[in-house]
């Protein structure tokens, strides 16, 4: 990488660290470009004898080093920090990366170099980090004479048509045209190490130079392409394959109005038949005001519109997943009704939905007063967590609450009907359910106790909750959960519900979770009950969810709570308003 490596020559034992390429032999021994080779980590496995013993440096201290750390950037560290970023932005990203920056001689002289690292293959598997360039110090110095010789060639032009003996004059003149000669030199240089396709085109549209990657891109060697009319050639078709009219394309607009034209949607036909979506820019040249041609710029856009379509497709499906979302959770709650409020009860209700990621589910509550005045209540949840799940919870509650409306015969016998008429509607759903009657003691009067008669379909267990704080789980034995067999034994069970106790059924979404089992689960519950056998209701189900459901979690939560008061006394403020139907005493 230096002004000292010109004409630097490989000397014998000359090795790259093993596992480099086999192609890099070809770079080996260039006596104009710069070669490096990194594996994939920066770590310099070869370069080539102009970068390095042309530097003036020791090859054995250079390689095995990370590239940023050799010695061309030991003069200044951060530039070291620099070229370390440039090896990961191209390692992690894949695309070609062209910088100009400076660098140092082994003897502390400081240079310039023009520089391309890009990712590389052996074969299918492997991948090297590949860093070529040229020093440019002198380039650089040749732009700044370049206005001279501007100058200067107009200078020899007059002085060609006053004295053409003159011998200084035809010295300018030479040195001018060499000065000219070097500079288109490193014009192509530079041309053969862009990314981006580039032709040159005359007025007629025919290829007069194309670099490497528009070789590359295209599929057409070099050689295929020199005099060729490129539109004929790599521009004749739409992308549905149609014909492409000359007078359309970019290229030819350009040619006509001698201005600029930059077009985004273009389509490049390659050596293989198959279509490359390319934006491309289009540049007249003009040569003492008469147009020449025009200079084509493109770029491959096939990754950069697959990622977009990518984008769109992850976009729409958010959307209809949060349009299902927000379709089941209306629907679900249009199903959960705000509860009844019979004499000397207290119900309270709360339904907490899944985390917004998450899927809907199909847990529900209900309660209801029968026209005898016994107090219906219902908690249950339906397998499944999407739309259909919360469309099977709507029908199996609607059936639930018809059929246990005025069915006096027990909750087991009403899940039994149930049962049997969703066979008969096709209604087809696995369930767990609790269905809990509150009625009067048949022996006590009015005045005195209440019995609370249950059926459970496979669903977690009641909960009772004293005063005092003490629970008791109201477990009975297992029973078929909903929707496997239409006849399946049911039993109905009973326990007195005492005043002032409170009654909880609910979803396992409060007390399940994935690191701890349901019967663990089940005891974080009582505990967090421990301390509220006195709180008012409503309280008390807000601070169990705070307790068990900080946050929302994988699956919903619905809980019906019942507080029962003393029926020879007023009815207390917190129960709200006694509601009973018309007729109901």
């Amino acid at each position: 990488m230096a002004e000292a490596g010109r004409g630097a020559t490989s000397t014998p034992g000359d090795e790259a660290l093993p596992g480099t390429p086999s192609w890099y032999s070809v770079l080996h021994d260039s006596s104009f470009m710069f070669a490096a080779v990194c594996d994939t980590a920066g770590t310099l496995l070869t370069a080539n004898t102009l970068s390095v013993e042309g530097c003036g440096f020791d090859r054995h201290q250079q390689l095995g080093r990370p590239f940023w750390r050799a010695g061309w950037w030991a003069g200044d560290p951060e530039l070291g920090a620099t070229v370390r970023g440039w090896c990961l932005q191209v390692t992690t990203g894949g695309e070609p990366l062209r910088v100009v920056t400076d660098f140092f001689l082994a003897d502390g002289r400081q240079r310039t170099a023009d520089l391309t690292l890009q990712l590389v293959s052996e074969g299918d598997q492997l991948e090297y980090l590949l860093v070529t360039g040229m020093d440019i110090t002198d380039r650089q110095q040749a732009e700044r004479v370049s206005a001279e010789a501007r100058a200067a060639g107009a200078e020899a032009s007059t002085l060609r048509q006053i004295a053409t003996a003159r011998a200084r004059d035809l010295e300018v003149l030479r040195e001018t045209e060499a000065k000219l000669s070097r500079a288109l030199t490193i014009t192509e240089r530079v041309l053969a190490n862009v990314a981006d396709g580039i032709y040159g085109l005359d007025t007629e549209g025919r290829v007069e130079f194309l670099n490497p990657a528009a070789a590359r891109l295209t599929g057409y060697g070099t050689a295929e392409q020199l005099g060729q009319d490129q539109h004929a050639l790599i521009h004749a078709h739409r992308p549905d394959g149609s014909p492409y009219p000359r007078e359309e394309c970019p290229v030819w607009r350009a040619l006509r109005t001698g201005r600029t034209v930059v077009a985004d949607d273009e389509t490049f036909w390659r050596r293989d038949g198959t279509p490359m979506p390319v934006e491309m820019v289009v540049v007249p040249t003009v040569e003492d005001g008469v147009l020449t041609g025009v200079v084509v710029s493109f770029r491959d856009l096939t990754d950069r519109l697959a990622a977009q379509r990518q984008a769109a497709e992850l976009e729409a499906l958010a959307a209809r997943s949060a349009a299902d979302r927000a379709l089941s959770d209306r629907l679900q709650q249009s199903l959960l009704t705000p509860p009844p409020e019979p004499d000397h009860l207290q119900i309270a209700v709360r339904y907490s939905p899944a985390a917004h990621e998450a899927q809907v589910g199909g847990d529900w509550y209900d309660a209801f007063l029968q026209p005898d005045g016994a107090t219906m209540l219902v908690i249950g949840d339906v397998v499944g967590h999407d739309s259909s799940a919360a469309a099977a919870m709507g029908q199996v509650r609607g059936l639930l609450r018809a059929l246990a409306y005025d069915d006096d015969q027990g909750p087991a016998a009403t899940i039994t009907r149930v049962e049997h008429t969703a066979v008969g509607l096709a209604v087809s759903t696995l369930a767990t359910a609790v269905l809990a009657r509150i009625e009067r003691h048949p022996d006590v009067a009015v005045a005195g106790r209440r019995l609370l008669r249950w059926s459970n379909a496979g669903h977690l267990p009641p909960v009772l909750l004293a005063p005092d704080g003490t629970s008791t789980l109201l477990t009975t034995p297992p029973e078929l959960m909903l929707g496997i067999d239409p006849d399946a034994p049911r039993s109905d069970h009973t326990v007195d519900l005492p005043d002032s106790h409170t009654l909880l059924l609910v979803t396992d979404g409060l007390v399940e979770r994935r690191d701890i089992d349901l019967d663990r689960g089940i005891e974080r519950l009582r505990e967090a009950l421990r301390d509220l056998g006195e709180t008012p209701l409503e309280e008390l189900l807000d601070t169990v969810l705070a307790r068990l459901v900080p946050q929302a979690g994988a699956d919903d939560v619905a809980i019906v709570a019942v507080r029962t008061f003393p029926e020879d006394r007023p009815r207390p403020a917190e129960a709200g308003p006694n509601r009973q139907l018309p007729g109901v005493e």
